[in-house]
């Protein structure tokens, strides 16, 4: 009796034995064996932050991008709003030119136009003075031999100038005038010296010089300045088209 509680006690010791032999080789091997790789909450929301600095940063690289492209095009456009605004100033410049709005300079030829000085018998008094007439025939011989601009006693000559005779005035542009008469006329010079000399032109005017002391010199000039047109135009019956 006493050897089987003896057998019942070993048996026992062995199995508590074996179970803490295997317990304590379960956990050995516990302890050793590498533990799988974890990541803390503060390593994710760090992963998260690079994520979205990621995708602003690429969404910024996109809009750059795009207001890159729409500034180009804004240049562009204005460059060329620049450029037809120079052609624009530029034709303007040439029209004002061509009427008469700017003051020019250049070379041409002088023309002086004044009564006669020495009184002689005639039955005419006008014989002895200048009339409009002779200013305008001057005038048209210039345009003839290319002039570019004239002026009479420096009231600029334009498409609407008036010349004409008030009692013993002359109106040029409204503008009331004395002798001497002064044209000033830019353009070819040899060539509008030539036209005014030729005996064939200004017939009148050049008897009167040669018979009654009427002054018509003619001059060559390097360089003449003439104002540009201080009138109004005046519009009357034309109208802006449709």
């Amino acid at each position: 009796m006493i050897t089987d509680n003896r057998r019942a006690i070993a048996t026992r010791n062995i199995s508590f034995l074996i179970v803490a032999l295997v317990l304590g080789a379960m956990l050995s091997l516990q302890w050793n064996s590498p533990s799988p790789p974890t990541s803390t909450g503060h390593e994710r929301a760090t992963d998260l932050a690079i994520q979205r600095l990621e995708a602003e940063q690429e969404e910024l690289k996109t809009t750059i991008a795009r207001l890159r492209a729409e500034l180009d095009a804004y240049q562009q456009q204005s460059t060329a709003r620049t450029k037809l605004l120079e052609e624009i100033k530029a034709q303007l410049a040439e029209q004002k030119l061509y009427a008469g709005l700017l003051p020019v300079q250049g070379p041409g030829v002088q023309v002086v136009l004044d009564d006669g000085a020495q009184r002689v018998v005639s039955l005419r008094p006008g014989d002895y003075l200048i009339h409009e007439y002779d200013i305008r025939d001057v005038i048209n011989l210039l345009w003839m031999a290319g002039s570019e601009a004239i002026a009479v006693n420096q009231e600029r000559v334009v498409a609407t100038t008036s010349i004409y005779c008030v009692g013993s005035t002359i109106m040029v542009n409204d503008t009331r005038l004395s002798p001497p008469y002064i044209i000033q006329a830019i353009g070819p010079s040899d060539v509008q010296s030539e036209v005014l000399r030729n005996p064939s032109y200004l017939r009148d005017l050049k008897d009167r010089v040669a018979r009654y002391n009427v002054q018509f010199k003619v001059s060559k000039t390097s360089n003449l300045r003439l104002p540009a047109y201080a009138g109004s135009f005046v519009v009357r019956y034309a109208r802006p088209g449709r």
